[in-house]
């Protein structure tokens, strides 16, 4: 989405040229490519896992957290490869769209009209609130490599991220 407002800000006479179905599915198959081959990883580590004892999970969804802490298996090395792994991919995605509106900023903030800079905060405005919230969450819930997660904190932030 932030290519798509960095093309239809920063040359809005080349949008329908650059932006054509082919690209958009090329986007969308590549984010869905990437995504189902993170999911197999995340099965596959969470394969590995043995589990005893109580099955019940206190959580919204069935999370790696509260899987790991239900585990009777040493987890220590999976928290750390899902922490490194899900850490490369958000903060990964998260340059990308910073890279892209920053250009966006840069090409907003050399427009003539007032006018035309308003518009175009207005249009990324909604966008970087829904990213602030994503991104805040999925790096409070993901990015920390410890044992000692908070299930309650991680239930709230998990929550807000859902809703």
């Amino acid at each position: 989405m932030s290519f798509d407002r960095y093309v239809a800000i920063c040359q809005p006479l080349h949008y329908a040229a650059i932006m054509k179905q082919q690209l958009c599915t090329r986007l969308v198959g590549a984010g869905w490519v990437i995504g189902f081959t993170l999911s197999s990883y995340h099965v596959v580590l969470l394969s590995k896992l043995t589990f005893c004892g109580p099955n019940k999970i206190q959580h919204f969804f069935c999370d790696n957290s509260p899987l790991f802490k239900l585990s009777c298996s040493d987890a220590s090395l999976l928290w750390k490869a899902d922490s490194i792994l899900i850490s490369f991919v958000v903060l990964g995605s998260l340059c990308l769209i910073l890279v892209s509106y920053m250009c966006i900023f840069h090409c907003i903030l050399h427009m003539p009209a007032a006018s035309g800079r308003k518009k175009a905060f207005a249009t990324c405005s909604s966008h970087l609130t829904a990213l602030a919230i994503v991104y805040g969450s999925c790096i409070v819930l993901y990015a920390q490599p410890s044992e000692e997660v908070s299930l309650e904190t991680n239930r709230i932030v998990a929550l807000l991220n859902t809703a």
